[in-house]
């Protein structure tokens, strides 16, 4: 250390060395306990050896090689957290590959569950267009002459008759419109009334 000197008699080599409170230097003979010899201020003193704590010894080291040291520790320490968002940057990789994966499969069965539907839509739509009836069409009343209706009575005291050789009933097939009607003749026993 070049710079290395006692403050009041300049001698560099030696001897003990003390440094102030104030920031200066002084070898053993020329330290006064009463106060600075440069600035004349109450000050403490501190003995330079090997004992100084580490904040204390640093304004004695080469400031190239503390530079040095220093600038080595940092690169460990960009190291290690470049290795730290290596590795984030890594998992949000794969778990955004996962996650497009996942939406490709829901995408496709989508597309497959629409595919499907529409088939059955159009396999269901063949039936109905071959029963649809025809527009203007209906049931003609030649077709219902076979059911007997009621009697109307001759008069007030003529006790009523009522006939009931069948009985018609009128259903919806389970996959017909509602224009499209099935008709059953169910024979039942004919009901008449006791006459007079």
């Amino acid at each position: 250390m070049n710079w290395f000197h006692c403050n009041n008699c300049y001698v560099r080599e030696g001897k003990k060395f003390v440094v102030s409170s104030c920031g200066h230097i002084f070898c053993e003979n020329c330290v006064n306990t009463s106060q600075c010899r440069v600035c004349h201020a109450n000050c403490n003193y501190l003995h330079i050896s090997d004992q100084m704590k580490p904040q204390e010894k640093m304004f004695f080291k080469d400031p190239v090689k503390l530079v040095q040291t220093r600038l080595e520790h940092i690169a460990q320490i960009a190291v290690f957290q470049k290795r730290q968002k290596e590795r984030v940057i890594s998992f949000l990789r794969s778990r955004s590959m996962e996650l497009e994966r996942k939406v490709k499969e829901v995408r496709d069965q989508c597309y497959r569950q629409v595919s499907e539907l529409k088939q059955e839509n159009e396999e269901l739509k063949k039936p109905l267009s071959q029963r649809r009836t025809p527009p203007g069409s209906s049931i003609s009343m030649s077709s219902m002459s076979s059911v007997h209706g009621f009697r109307t009575p001759s008069s007030v005291n003529t006790p009523t008759r009522i006939d009931y050789s069948s009985l018609l009933i009128i259903r919806r097939s389970q996959h017909t419109t509602p224009n499209n009607f099935q008709v059953q003749l169910l024979a039942r026993p004919t009901l008449q009334s006791p006459r007079t």
